[in-house]
């Protein structure tokens, strides 16, 4: 009796790793911001920690405010058309690459002039981050599929974003912290490649892969 051929794959690898990869730089970015800014603020500027935690709660409370609306925008974005969504992902990406360094390397040195600087830039980190991983999200919502397949993609974004996270919790260590911030620029550089192309771009939807 000839022997069944495999069964082809649910969510192929070229295409689960182009779509996950975004999961990289999104949680690279996310530990430091929780655990690395307070720590930096504290020892080189002599912030008072009560006064950072203030300002790092009030950057929460703005970014659960907004993302039902950047949820909503989302969506619109994509009933338009993946040219659209790209080029807002690639403003919010920029815009998280620019927030992540200006909060690390401010140019103000004065305790008010920090406070006001890093809740300025933390509520436009928080937004971009958010902006960007909900855009994410919603691709792989509608990669659609069964059970299976739905597994298959989160498993490549959360995956990736495992991968993220041991990465931003060893380099500021083993590379320091102007590396750290670089290597996140790389990252995020070479996760945007990978997407700027949706994976069935001959599909009527794009971004969905049968």
């Amino acid at each position: 009796m000839k022997p069944s051929s495999a069964p082809e794959a649910t969510f192929p690898w070229q295409q689960g790793w182009r779509y996950g990869l975004m999961g990289l730089p999104l949680a690279f970015v996310a530990l430091p911001l929780y655990v690395l800014l307070p720590n930096h603020y504290a020892r080189n500027f002599g912030i008072p920690l009560a006064a950072l935690g203030a300002v790092l709660l009030g950057a929460r409370l703005f970014d659960a405010l907004i993302d039902p609306l950047i949820g909503r925008w989302s969506d619109r974005l994509f009933n338009r058309s993946a040219d659209t969504v790209l080029r807002w992902a690639a403003i919010a990406a920029i815009l998280l690459g620019a927030g992540f360094a200006l909060l690390f390397f401010p140019p103000v040195r004065e305790l008010q002039a920090l406070l006001i600087w890093v809740s300025a830039v933390l509520a436009l980190t928080y937004a971009a981050y958010s902006a960007l991983a909900v855009m994410h999200q919603s691709w792989g919502a509608r990669l659609g599929g069964d059970e299976v397949k739905r597994s298959q993609v989160v498993a490549w974004r959360e995956g990736l974003g495992l991968a993220g996270v041991i990465l931003a919790s060893i380099s500021p260590l083993a590379l320091g912290l102007p590396a750290t911030v670089a290597l996140f620029f790389i990252a995020l550089l070479g996760a945007g490649w990978p997407g700027a192309v949706p994976p069935c771009p001959h599909a009527t939807d794009p971004w969905t892969v049968s």
